[in-house]
């Protein structure tokens, strides 16, 4: 429940932040959207990687390339608004976050894996939030701040699900009861 709730939030944010990315484009300079794409594709993609990784535990080959991928349509998704230098920069970030997401998630023990998860959904969060406070900081010198109070109890919501998402796990399935039991879940052909 919990890997399904962190990616509808990466993906819904992901669509929201190339909307308004896109509609506020020309308030935005050059280097600040690169440095709003950098930022989102590296979170988006460590994110994504991490949860791949818990859904295909010890099979690292085939789960960094198909991170990978799913992250470099994440990465184009989020590079367009900002034109095709953007977009490379976008995928080469994503490339790097997907391998990385990857790599941490199979090399955590299971009683770790719920709160990495969760922190790597508040990272992404946080960035998130980040990104649209600069978006509306730089909209707002052409026209009214509107729509910030909306887009924060959002995000406490998303906050909140995850966190109920979390508990809810971690009573339900009992993960983390002997460590030793977990490691042998990583382990490569067996």
């Amino acid at each position: 429940m919990l890997l399904m709730t962190s990616f509808m939030i990466v993906l819904a944010y992901t669509i929201y932040f190339s909307k308004k990315a896109h509609l506020k484009k020309d308030h935005i300079g050059v280097g600040l959207g690169k440095c709003m794409v950098m930022m989102l594709s590296m979170t988006t993609s460590l994110t994504l990687g991490l949860m791949l990784s818990f859904l295909m535990p010890g099979k690292l080959a085939v789960l960094t390339v198909l991170a990978i991928a799913i992250c470099a349509v994440a990465g184009f998704i989020i590079g367009r608004p900002f034109g095709l230098r953007t977009v490379m920069e976008s995928l080469s970030t994503t490339l790097m976050g997907a391998m990385m997401g990857a790599m941490l998630g199979v090399m955590l023990p299971l009683d770790s894996q719920t709160f990495m998860l969760v922190s790597m959904d508040l990272i992404y969060l946080g960035s998130i939030f980040f990104v649209t406070f600069y978006i509306k900081k730089e909209d707002v010198k052409e026209t009214k701040w509107r729509g910030g109070v909306p887009f924060l109890l959002t995000l406490l919501f998303s906050i909140i699900i995850i966190g109920t998402s979390a508990v809810w796990e971690r009573v339900y399935f009992k993960v983390g009861g002997d460590s030793k039991m977990d490691m042998q879940h990583h382990k490569h052909g067996g």
